[in-house]
């Protein structure tokens, strides 16, 4: 997949009366050209993903979408959005990450949203996700530029303030570790 392709179907995603926005409603919003919106949508068409009915779009096999995205923003897209890393400055912090009030418009992704969101797992690596730079990372005086640390600062690609829950799951599919597919499976039906 590309990237317009997969800020496409991620809009489409999000909420089942996107599909039947328009071409450009739906190119405003996933921040892409018209085109790749027309593509989209007839490759989803051609793939069984969408059907017409009653001159109303459908969106089918919705999981079987949520995956292949999954996929496609781990191999394509997230790699684009990384900014730097950090790490907290002290152990005692990071153990108690969880306390930690990260700066607006800035929130965590991954592992550590995903303890927040089903407290199943403890976070071995943070995503953060930001609109604009990891600057504010720093004013929080709990964390530190660092090439080797275990916190991860991306870029967001999204509209919303909160991190969503398909970002979330493919962020722990990517990971490639057990016990954070299970936590994706956990959290799949909230998407």
């Amino acid at each position: 997949m590309q990237k317009a392709e997969l800020k496409i179907i991620f809009h489409l995603l999000q909420d089942k009366n996107n599909v039947n926005q328009t071409v450009r409603q739906i190119a405003d919003a996933a921040n892409v050209s018209v085109g790749s919106v027309h593509n989209t949508l007839t490759n989803l068409a051609e793939k069984g993903y969408i059907v017409e009915n009653d001159k109303k779009r459908l969106l089918r096999k919705r999981s079987a979408l949520i995956d292949k995205w999954a996929i496609g923003y781990a191999e394509t897209l997230k790699p684009t959005l990384y900014l730097n890393r950090f790490k907290f400055i002290s152990q005692t912090l990071k153990d108690s990450w969880q306390n930690i009030v990260l700066p607006q418009p800035l929130h965590w992704g991954g592992e550590a949203a995903a303890t927040l969101l089903d407290h199943y797992v403890q976070p071995e690596r943070w995503d953060i996700y930001t609109p604009d730079n990891a600057n504010a990372l720093i004013a929080t005086a709990k964390m530190i530029p660092d090439s080797t640390g275990e916190i991860y600062v991306y870029k967001r690609f999204w509209q919303q303030e909160e991190t969503p829950t398909l970002v979330i799951y493919a962020d722990l599919l990517a990971m490639d570790d057990d016990r954070l597919k299970e936590v994706a499976e956990r959290i799949k039906p909230l998407i």
